[in-house]
């Protein structure tokens, strides 16, 4: 019969079974590495023999020796000091930047965009020398709040750039009413812009701890003096006293104690990120 609607197909059965395939292998090519060091941590000397198999006897001892020094607790202290900064300077910095700059039109404006953008896409590895440089001249070198100021300059143009669309996005009229209700342009921000932009603050705020938290490079260059190590340094520490076997068990529990923070933070405030996603839309 004429007119008959014919029947959509639906998705091949077989490609999203290979999908699905792709993704579990991939997740554990990912969760390989960490499932050798959580494995080697609960060992003993004695017991490293196969890395793949479980721990004959699990030994806690590891992390209670772990625990007890001073190492870990003086790395997650610079750590945190160092993630706190860092982040504080580049939220606050990359969203009063990127609301000036989607508020504005101009050859200006979009000649800072092409800028900023342009800055993106240089690797940091390729400033490393002229940066040390710097960091010398200005007698930064071995302090927090160096590895901070250059942390969060790196950081600020992707933060940036991820306000400024977002920014984009947000009605003028609300700045509008904000003006006509007698609010300063400060306050517009921090009260009607600020808010509405939660989910990108959050997502920012989670990249950038992460990524300073997990920074080896910088640290490794610009921090000497052994009490100001962060807990990447202090785990690099932990695995160079091994000498090919040594403490390798202690070495790995040091490792997997450093993981926690990141870890924690991310699911603390991944809900956060849905909550301002809903939020906005609402708005």
């Amino acid at each position: 019969m004429e007119g008959k609607l014919k029947k959509s197909k639906g998705p091949n059965t077989h490609s999203v079974w290979w999908c699905y395939i792709v993704a579990i292998l991939l997740i554990l090519i990912y969760l390989l590495p960490i499932y050798i060091m959580l494995n080697l941590s609960f060992r003993t000397l004695q017991d490293l023999g196969t890395k793949l198999s479980l721990p004959a006897a699990w030994n806690f001892g590891n992390y209670v020796e772990v625990f007890k020094s001073g190492d870990l607790w003086l790395g997650f202290k610079n750590s945190i000091i160092l993630v706190v900064e860092t982040v504080t300077l580049e939220i606050v910095l990359s969203a009063l930047a990127a609301y000036g700059l989607a508020r504005s039109s101009g050859r200006l404006a979009e000649s800072i965009r092409n800028i900023n953008m342009g800055i993106m896409m240089i690797p940091s590895v390729a400033l490393l020398v002229g940066t040390y440089g710097l960091m010398v001249k200005f007698h930064m070198t071995n302090t927090l709040y160096g590895l901070a100021l250059l942390s969060a300059a790196g950081g600020i143009p992707g933060t940036m750039f991820m306000y400024v669309n977002f920014v984009v996005s947000i009605p003028t009229a609300l700045d509008e009413a904000a003006a006509i209700d007698g609010a300063g342009v400060l306050r517009t921000f921090t009260q009607i812009i600020m808010p509405q932009l939660k989910a990108v603050t959050v997502t920012r705020i989670i990249m950038s701890a992460t990524g300073c938290w997990n920074n080896y490079l910088m640290p490794m260059y610009l921090l000497q003096d052994k009490s100001k190590f962060t807990i990447i340094l202090v785990i690099k520490s932990a695995f160079n006293r091994t000498n090919g076997v040594g403490n390798l068990p202690k070495a790995c529990a040091t490792c997997a104690l450093g993981l926690l923070p990141v870890i924690l933070l991310y699911l603390f405030l991944q809900k956060y990120i849905i909550e301002g996603q809903i939020d906005s839309s609402v708005k």
